[in-house]
């Protein structure tokens, strides 16, 4: 009876050791709003799979795409903390936090906002309204450009778009209505089947990707100049964050600044490549003139103002020069 009440204890004090050796290292999920294979998921994707190569035994972390959680749900699944962490841009949640849709304004860095207080303003503001802390950033310097399958009117300066159906995000709505289009709001992944069956005639798609997600098949015009920046970031659940220990939160955290760091690099590498695959591809590319950018600036600015006016005002001396 002495033995097997030794046995007992011992087995249970092994447990423990166990599980304590075992709760060292944590295991997150990311949730994507695009599949990790194509370029705005493999950003994130280099994120983990550094993360994971530097957080052995502290933290590893899982990637899923939408397949997982439909994009528009996910970043009040983060929010929830259903998932730990997300990768993808503000638009889809700007209902409760539009001030992170300056983030597409931007004329500074990732590591400018870093640095000139923008970044740490909006990290507090996904705290207060998203219960999220922002990790890091990618995108800046890859502009956003609508394409169409048929030609646009290019000669109306005020309105080339004039009965086109193109699909939109909220961030570029105002500007897309005011060139004469009707805006169909269409995740990502129903975009395909849209083209196809001509429910839109062209969309709103940063320079890279249309490749990855099968739309240059239908894609004969892109136009220029670009508009925006593109703006994805990665964000924790706040609470998550708080439950990792200090070394936990540096692999993290130094991962994250990794990512400030070679983004320049993997975004002169992809706009090169997608550049080769476009022409390739019999995309036809219109220039509509410096004040069509303008344009897209000059409506987004207003929209945001007219929601937030105090905090935007403030964010938009920091993101501008």
């Amino acid at each position: 009876m002495k033995r097997l009440v030794w046995l007992a204890g011992s087995a249970a004090i092994l447990s423990s050791i166990g599980g304590v050796a075992s709760a060292q290292e944590v295991k997150l999920r990311l949730v994507s709003f695009v599949p990790a294979n194509t370029a705005f998921g493999i950003p994130a994707k280099r994120w983990v799979d550094e993360l994971n190569r530097r957080g052995k035994g502290l933290v590893q972390v899982d990637m899923v795409g939408p397949e997982a959680v439909p994009v528009p749900e996910q970043a009040n699944a983060v929010k929830t903390g259903v998932v730990d962490l997300h990768s993808g841009p503000p638009t889809f949640y700007n209902g409760t936090l539009i001030e992170a849709e300056t983030f597409n304004l931007s004329e500074r860095s990732i590591d400018e906002l870093k640095k000139n207080g923008a970044w740490e303003f909006l990290d507090k503001l996904h705290g207060e309204k998203m219960n999220s802390k922002l990790l890091t950033g990618f995108g800046y310097g890859i502009t956003f450009h609508i394409y169409t399958t048929r030609p646009a009117n290019a000669a109306d300066k005020k309105a080339p778009f004039t009965g086109f159906n193109l699909r939109a995000t909220p961030s570029y709505k105002a500007f897309f209505e005011s060139l004469g289009a009707k805006v169909v709001p269409t995740a990502p992944g129903e975009v395909f089947t849209a083209l196809e069956r001509n429910m839109v005639q062209g969309y709103g798609w940063p320079l890279l990707g249309i490749k990855d997600m099968g739309w240059i098949k239908m894609t004969r015009y892109r136009y220029d100049p670009g508009f925006f920046n593109v703006s994805v970031h990665i964000m924790i659940n706040q609470d998550r964050w708080k439950s990792l220990n200090p070394k936990q939160q540096e692999v993290v955290a130094a991962t994250s600044r990794w990512v400030d760091e070679q983004w320049p690099k993997w975004r002169d590498e992809f706009a090169a490549e997608e550049e080769k695959i476009q022409k390739e591809g019999g995309v036809q590319v219109v220039n509509l003139g410096p004040e069509f950018r303008q344009r897209a600036y000059d409506a987004f600015w207003a929209d945001l103002e007219g929601k937030s006016p105090k905090n935007i005002a403030y964010l938009k001396k920091l993101m501008t020069k």
